[in-house]
């Protein structure tokens, strides 16, 4: 018992960082790592040791490349425009060496004005599917071991940048939930973010169409339940009828469906 306490003191940290066209933040108190997406051509190439330059775009390949590249024990998901309280890697640290079953821990975000981000629960839980739904990227710290050995990958069809601009750590979860790993909630704000309205990508076209393949993705078919149940809720935020908006998030399953059958065909003719 004594040294498998002593094995979890060991853990070391890092945090992985998504960043576009030499956004570069600066981060002196913490193990990092940027992945930088270069999307024009006529910005400079900034070498260092802990830059890794991309010429891509995607915000789920960007993340993979972060993994592919992750050398700590726990490591936490992350984006230029973060900050960092004084004890997050403690009370990561601490999150995972008191919940050794855990493979993936999600934490809370705070506001610069040192309020919470979202209606967090206010007590520790392991999540199931509905739940992940709530979890934003820079809420995920995970076990680095536990990621590679179950192969679990962001799906690049989803994220800024990608086909549908959504839901990256949804279907990330999800995908972890599916391969027995063990996801848990712990009530402690670890980084800082400013705020942002949500509201507003629920009156475009392309975002509700990326949330309709996006539960397809998690959900199967049962998205539909959740379909007909978001666009009642949503659709009076937008321009659209009801029906109308209904149509944009089913056509986002036709989308998602059409392109999945793409990549079988690719897999299946490599």
């Amino acid at each position: 018992m004594e040294d498998n306490f002593q094995k979890e003191e060991e853990l070391d940290f890092q945090i992985l960082v998504s960043s576009v066209n030499n956004n570069l933040p600066k981060i002196d108190n913490y193990d990092h790592l940027i992945i930088n997406q270069l999307h024009d051509e006529d910005v400079p190439e900034i070498t260092r040791d802990n830059l890794f330059n991309y010429y891509e775009k995607g915000i789920s390949k960007s993340r993979n490349r972060a993994l592919q590249h992750a050398t700590a024990d726990i490591c936490l998901i992350s984006d230029d425009d973060v900050r960092y309280k004084p004890d997050t890697e403690d009370k990561i640290l601490w999150a995972f060496k008191n919940n050794p079953e855990a493979d993936i821990i999600t934490f809370q975000i705070e506001t610069p004005a040192g309020k919470p981000y979202k209606d967090y629960p206010n007590k520790k839980f392991g999540h199931d599917p509905q739940t992940l739904m709530n979890v934003s990227s820079v809420e995920i710290a995970f076990r680095r071991k536990s990621i590679t050995e179950s192969h679990v990958r962001f799906d690049e069809r989803f994220g800024l940048g990608s086909v549908f601009p959504t839901g990256e750590e949804l279907v990330f979860l999800t995908d972890a939930l599916k391969s027995n790993l063990k996801v848990l909630y712990i009530p402690e704000a670890i980084v800082i973010h400013p705020e942002e309205s949500w509201n507003d990508k629920w009156t475009i076209k392309k975002y509700i169409q990326a949330k309709g393949a996006l539960l397809y993705r998690v959900l199967g078919w049962k998205a539909i339940l959740w379909i007909c149940i978001l666009s009642y809720k949503k659709y009076q935020l937008s321009d659209y009828s009801l029906p109308t908006y209904f149509k944009y998030m089913i056509s986002g399953i036709r989308e998602f469906k059409k392109l999945d059958l793409q990549d079988s065909d690719k897999f299946s003719n490599s």
